[in-house]
């Protein structure tokens, strides 16, 4: 027979109200580590030696001035700055300056610092633990030095924490002054190796010069020159020519322009003062007689004697005139020529000395390239000399980077700051590790712990939740408005007990513990006190549940009577407390099976129908005997027990299937020793009932 059970994983997709519940039902683990942690913090802080802790302040400021071939003076933008500063805190705290550190001040003598020094705790021995390492000593220094590095600055503030607060302090002073001697000493490694550098490119620089100035001699002796002499007068002799050529023809230039104005016609007078400027005076007494000659012609008839004179005189100074300007303009016309004959002998030999100069140009080339390159090696000879003098006479490249800007004083008191900062996050660590517990064990647990949740998982109405009490079997009769009372009632409301036709219910679990023999005697006894014919049957054989309570330890019952060793009489007896009717297991504990399988049993169940409104019959554990399956099955309908917080939920499906598929008819289930003070504040809604409001409808 082959049944589907309902999934009895828990629901996903529960409200967060629903899931915070998880919290409020594990209040007790969460306040645990929530105190704890801090309580355990708080006791190794008391426990540890008091810790002195010394500071002292660094200043990182690398000069300006580099070195050649050193790449420290580069500027570098804020990010490359704080590395910068960053490697600084790491060279201080490197293990080769601890090692220092421990070396100067003897730490290799004291135990804080050598754990070879130490006494190996119980178990350090059993887990076989070396008692140190060949750096334990320095890791140890390294520990208690720490620097930290002020944001945006090159200030380093240096600590070191013991407990002794004058080598604290001696420690930390330490440090500083060996990061200054490690800055000392790179500076020192950085100029000598600049000058090195300066040597070596000096020493090159000096073969590449001699190799050149040999090939120079070799080519001005091949050459057969006297340095730069040749080169010199034929460059003398064009810019000479050059001159005169240009000379020549400035004045050739003016001559032409003399002859043209003289050609050009026009005015004779300018005509002929272009040509003779020392005609001049005679023009203007030439003007002179020609305005007298018009003035007396004017007045007097021609044959004026002093017209005649005045026009006589003209004539001589006008002939005089013509004849010096033709005089000059013939000595201009021959200057002209004689100009022209010089610039064209000037141009000629101007071209032989620039050919000449063209090709002792073209043999020299090469020598006056060795010359340049003769020079410029000298030049750079003597300023690598130079600035090799400056290294040697610059007294800021051999001064570190660093400078102590504070040292280190003794400490009065030791450090507590951090104490009330590691207690604060003890208590969040606790706070947050309680949670983590709280819904770790609330995902582990696989037990069910409400009625609610049982009746989601396995489809079955959970008809009550029997709290857990100290008198279970006497509860009800002794208290009958109690929750406990108040829960077998609801049990009796759901099973639908409240007569008519006889029922017979197997009450079963799926293993032991469940508190199923509790319930069917609690019940039994609540049906008969409230007026009903009860009869409460033993059917764990192997393991009576009703002897112990009712003292019929070896008496007989049901299986006798299915043998057919007692009768009806002997085996059932009443119970003094409430007159329901007990019925033990008996002693035939070896033919059990075969008695239920027996017709008799279903004969003799339905003669009791006819005598009891109630049967009740305690069934062994489904998972322990094949015989609680038989009976339940030989019942009307059987209720099945589960434990609160205990009864996995794999048992309770496993449990279910056996019950189907052994043909048993099941009316429900129920909730046995429920935990009402952690069921109250679990959150579930069948847990309303547990809650201070309802105190007025229950008696305690």
């Amino acid at each position: 027979m082959n049944l589907i059970l309902p999934s009895l994983a828990p629901p996903a997709g529960l409200p967060l109200a629903d899931q915070l519940l998880v919290f409020r039902r594990r209040w007790r683990l969460v306040l645990a580590c929530s105190l704890g942690v801090p309580f355990i913090a708080l006791a190794i802080l008391l426990t540890r030696p008091a810790l002195y802790t010394a500071t002292g302040i660094v200043l990182y400021a690398p000069e300006s001035a580099g070195v050649p071939g050193d790449n420290a003076s580069i500027p570098q933008d804020a990010a490359s700055e704080d590395e910068l500063t960053a490697s600084q805190a790491e060279i201080i705290t490197s293990l080769p300056a601890a090692q220092q550190i421990a070396q100067r001040l003897n730490l290799a003598a004291v135990p804080e610092f050598n754990p070879s020094l130490r006494r190996r705790g119980l178990l350090a021995r059993l887990l076989l633990v070396k008692p140190h390492t060949p750096n334990a000593l320095a890791q140890h220094v390294q520990r208690a030095l720490s620097v930290n590095v002020l944001p945006g600055s090159r200030i380093l503030t240096v600590s070191f924490s013991s407990r002794d607060p004058e080598l604290s302090a001696n420690a930390a002073n330490l440090a500083m002054q060996l990061y200054l001697d490690h800055e000392r000493d790179q500076s020192f490694a950085r100029l000598t190796d600049a000058q090195n550098w300066l040597e070596k490119h000096s020493a090159d620089v000096q073969a590449q010069l001699d190799a050149t100035e040999a090939r120079l001699a070799k080519a001005r002796a091949k050459a057969g020159l006297v340095q730069g002499a040749q080169a010199s007068l034929t460059t003398e002799t064009v810019s000479r020519l050059a001159a005169a050529l240009v000379q020549a023809q400035a004045d050739m230039a003016m001559q032409q322009a003399r002859l043209h104005a003289a050609a050009a016609g026009g005015d004779a007078a300018a005509a002929n003062a272009a040509i003779a400027p020392n005609l001049l005076p005679l023009r203007q007494k030439q003007a002179d007689l020609a305005a007298q000659v018009e003035s007396l012609a004017a007045q007097y008839g021609p044959n004026y004697p002093a017209l005649l004179a005045a026009r006589s005189q003209l004539a001589a100074i006008s002939h005089e005139i013509n004849a010096e300007a033709s005089r000059e303009l013939d000595a201009a016309r021959a200057d002209l020529a004689a100009d022209e004959a010089q610039i064209a002998t000037l141009q000629t030999a101007l071209k032989i000395a620039q050919t000449q100069e063209q090709s002792q140009d073209e043999e020299s080339a090469p020598i006056r390239a060795l010359e340049q390159r003769a020079e410029a090696g000298q030049d750079m000879l003597r300023a690598m000399t130079q600035q090799a003098g400056q290294l040697a006479q610059d007294a800021s490249l051999t001064r570190p980077d660093a400078r102590i800007l504070s040292s280190a004083a003794i400490p009065a008191s030791p450090g507590s700051a951090h104490r009330a900062l590691i207690l604060a996050a003890a208590a969040l660590l606790g706070l947050c590790g309680g949670l983590l517990l709280a819904g770790l064990c609330d995902a582990l647990d696989i037990s069910l712990r409400s009625g609610i949740e049982i009746s989601t998982l396995t489809g079955l109405p959970c008809h009550a939740l029997i709290p857990e009490t100290s008198r279970p079997y006497t509860a009800a009769l002794e208290v009958p408005f109690s929750l406990y009372a108040e829960q077998l009632r609801a049990l009796r409301t759901g099973l639908g007990l409240t007569g008519g036709p006889c029922r017979i219910i197997a009450i079963t679990a799926a293993r032991p513990g469940e508190g199923k023999t509790t319930l069917s005697i609690a019940l039994a006894r609540a049906l008969a006190a409230s007026g009903l014919r009860v009869l409460a049957m033993d059917g764990d054989i192997r393991q009576p549940s009703f002897d112990p309570l009712f003292n019929t330890g070896g008496a007989k019952g049901l299986t006798d009577y299915l043998a057919g060793l007692a009768t009806r009489e002997e085996i059932i007896i009443t119970d003094t407390l409430s007159g329901a009717r007990i019925m033990p297991a008996g002693t035939q504990a070896k033919s059990a099976l075969p008695l239920f399988l027996s017709p008799s049993l279903p004969q003799w169940l339905a003669e009791l129908r006819e005598e009891f409104d109630v049967i009740l019959i305690d069934a062994p554990p489904i998972f322990a005997l094949a015989e609680g399956r038989v009976l339940a099955r030989q019942a009307d309908s059987a209720l099945l027990c589960i434990r609160w917080g205990a009864t996995p939920r794999r048992v309770v499906a496993a449990a279910i299937t056996l019950l189907r598929e052994a043909g048993v008819v099941l009316a429900g289930t129920v909730l046995t020793r429920v935990d009402t003070a952690a069921h109250q504040k679990s959150g579930h809604v069948d847990a309303e009932m547990y809650q201070p409001r309802y105190g007025g409808y229950f008696q305690p």
